[in-house]
């Protein structure tokens, strides 16, 4: 296709910003530098009318996007919450023997290991202090 020849005048500055950025752009020259810019602001311009479908198409698909990530939160804490529950129960089982001093003191030390860790103690670790506090 056969190019047009245009003459048109720039502000030093712009000129200035053309040459600073054509490797960047990966352009050769300042023609093709600003027919690439052209093409683009003319499809900036083109999809400014489609700005109000667009905007709720993006508003439709994040709603869809936020009720899949409810839906899985809420089942990953419904997981958590019967885990918790099966776990309250067992140690209800254990703790059941001791004395309320007792069991106060055990979530004294809970509560500590929290406060000090800024985490919650995991099954591993609070098995192997309890296998070396039997030794």
């Amino acid at each position: 296709m056969r190019k047009h020849d245009y003459t048109f005048y720039l502000h030093p500055d712009t000129s200035e910003k053309i040459d600073s950025h054509l490797v960047s752009a990966d352009k050769r020259s300042r023609s093709e530098f600003v027919e690439a810019a052209v093409n683009f602001y003319c499809s900036v311009l083109d999809t400014e009318s489609n700005q109000a479908f667009l905007g709720e198409e993006i508003i439709r698909t994040m709603k869809a996007i936020v009720s899949d990530m409810e839906g899985r939160i809420f089942s990953h804490f419904r997981s958590q919450d019967i885990s918790l529950s099966m776990l309250s129960v067992l140690f209800a089982a254990n703790l059941a023997d001791m004395t309320d001093e007792e069991v106060a003191l055990l979530r004294k030390m809970a509560v500590n290991y929290v406060d000090e860790n800024r985490r919650a103690k995991s099954f591993t670790v609070a098995l192997h202090d309890e296998k070396a506090a039997r030794r």
